[in-house]
């Protein structure tokens, strides 16, 4: 009986529902969660090379390996501002400098370079200045790229001051002319080689550090209701209950007039058969 009933109600619900034009929008805040990556940290390797390395017959001298450290540590913090002057100072006070920066209203990214040998020391610093929300650091071994750069520096030296004693034997002006166009060749690939082995020094030198910062998000605040129209809208719903009920049970009357009756003549005549046996 009380699934009956149940059922009953259910269907007033959608057959009021059909005839009574009414609805309501409700609107939900969303909020979404980032995953951060998850931390990687990834030491340099501290095997040695060969001393000497042979190129070419050029004997190459690498005094220790080169590796190039990178680092990359994003903060949360309330004070964006305040922690860009320390990390200014922390980068000065290692005899290192701030290679760039950039800011918004709720954000901030700002690299510093800072000698090899103080990279670690300077993580761990800027670590306390706000809540880690992730950190990455990695190391570039570029030790036998140096060397080769280093010996073809070498075989161009010699060959530029070979050319050279060759430019003051020349007797004719196409031999001249041959001789210093080779010659600026060479020269030409001696300034690209030692413009990469600068650029490589310089970066195995002062190690990078990119900081990232960011406020802390808002509190989560539940959306607001309106209280007037969630009434209107349940008064709609009851209404509509009332209504299927009614119509359910005007439509149904025909069928209740016509078979209760009849319903009764079965039982009774049923009962008379069984009287009978």
């Amino acid at each position: 009986m009380s699934l009956l009933v149940a059922v009953l109600l259910v269907a007033s619900f959608f057959v009021g529902a059909f005839y009574t034009s009414f609805g309501a929008i409700e609107r939900y805040g969303r909020i979404e969660f980032v995953q951060l990556p998850s931390r990687t940290i990834s030491g340099a390797t501290t095997d040695e090379l060969p001393k000497t390395v042979e190129y070419n017959q050029v004997p190459v001298t690498v005094p220790e390996r080169m590796v190039i450290y990178n680092g990359y540590i994003s903060l949360e913090t309330d004070d964006i501002q305040g922690n860009i002057a320390k990390i200014r100072s922390l980068a000065e006070s290692y005899d290192g400098y701030v290679a760039g920066s950039s800011h918004s209203e709720n954000y901030a990214e700002i690299m510093i370079r800072v000698p090899k040998d103080e990279f670690q020391r300077a993580i761990k610093e800027i670590e306390t200045f706000g809540k880690v929300l992730e950190e990455r650091t990695s190391s570039d071994d570029v030790t036998e790229q140096y060397v080769d750069l280093k010996a073809r520096l070498e075989n161009s030296l010699r060959q530029e001051k070979r050319l050279s004693e060759i430019l003051q034997m020349a007797k004719t002006v196409d031999e001249v002319l041959n001789v210093e166009r080779e010659l600026e060749r060479v020269r030409g690939e001696i300034e690209s080689l030692q413009g990469e082995i600068n650029y490589l020094e310089r970066n195995v030198a002062m190690a990078i550090i990119t900081i990232y910062l960011s406020e802390p998000p808002p509190p989560f605040t539940p959306p607001g209701m309106d209280w007037k129209e969630t009434f209107e809208t349940a008064l709609r719903g009851l209404f509509a209950v009332f209504r299927g009920l009614i119509i359910i049970v005007v439509s149904l009357l025909p069928l209740l007039v016509v078979g209760v009756p009849m319903y009764y003549v079965y039982r009774k005549r049923k009962s008379k058969k069984q009287s009978a046996m």
